[in-house]
């Protein structure tokens, strides 16, 4: 696995790509982003996702909401983390992109939700960095329903939709690079969560060491 901080550098020497769809909330995400120390780029442009542009980053942040990307757009993005570089993937990211291969590297796709609802979530690993200290909590979100292969990742946190048992947040290795998932994040509420903040803090640092 590839380290992306080197030594004697700084977070806001790790560049992160986020390319999305609009929503209002997500000046809540590069606030708080940003306020971890991060450098981020916002972007609704996909062709950023090009080599000649997503090789300039780190890591690259998804929380697009479906919608086909192009042959090359996907074998871009498979070779950035293939490559040693990270995919770190929130929520809508898992909304089909018409790519096998892309919902291969992401680990799973999105197939329902439940309501917009207070809505509890398991912490199953409490030592792994990104949930180490952590309690199970509650959060104002969509839960998804997923379709993703056994065993093909490590899952970090749970829910239930219609009884069915969710993972919520899993990690994985792609070639040299490291890809994380968090299906959380759907409305202003779970952005402003804290627990949620925290979670994807603490995604980017695990994907970044």
């Amino acid at each position: 696995m590839s380290n992306l901080m080197q030594e004697g550098q700084s977070m806001a020497d790790i560049k992160i790509l986020s390319v999305v769809d609009y929503v209002d909330h997500l000046e809540i995400m590069r606030d708080f982003i940003k306020k971890a120390g991060f450098d981020i780029e916002i972007t609704e442009d996909r062709d950023k996702l090009l080599p000649k542009s997503i090789n300039d980053y780190d890591v690259f942040l998804d929380y697009t909401h479906g919608g086909k990307l192009t042959d090359e757009q996907t074998e871009s993005v498979i070779k950035f983390v293939a490559e040693g570089k990270s995919l770190v993937g929130v929520h809508s990211a898992a909304v089909d992109k018409q790519s096998p291969k892309y919902t291969k590297l992401l680990g799973g796709k999105y197939i329902g939700h439940s309501d917009e609802a207070p809505s509890k979530v398991k912490i199953i690993d409490p030592i792994h960095p990104i949930t180490e200290g952590m309690s199970d909590f509650e959060i104002v979100d969509e839960i998804y329903k997923l379709e993703y292969e056994p065993n093909s990742f490590q899952t970090l946190i749970t829910s239930e939709v219609q009884g069915i048992v969710c993972p919520v947040c899993w990690i994985k290795e792609y070639g040299r690079g490291k890809v994380t998932f968090l299906s959380l994040g759907h409305g202003q509420k779970a952005f402003e969560n804290t627990n949620f903040q925290q979670l994807v803090i603490r995604m980017i640092k695990w994907a970044i060491r």
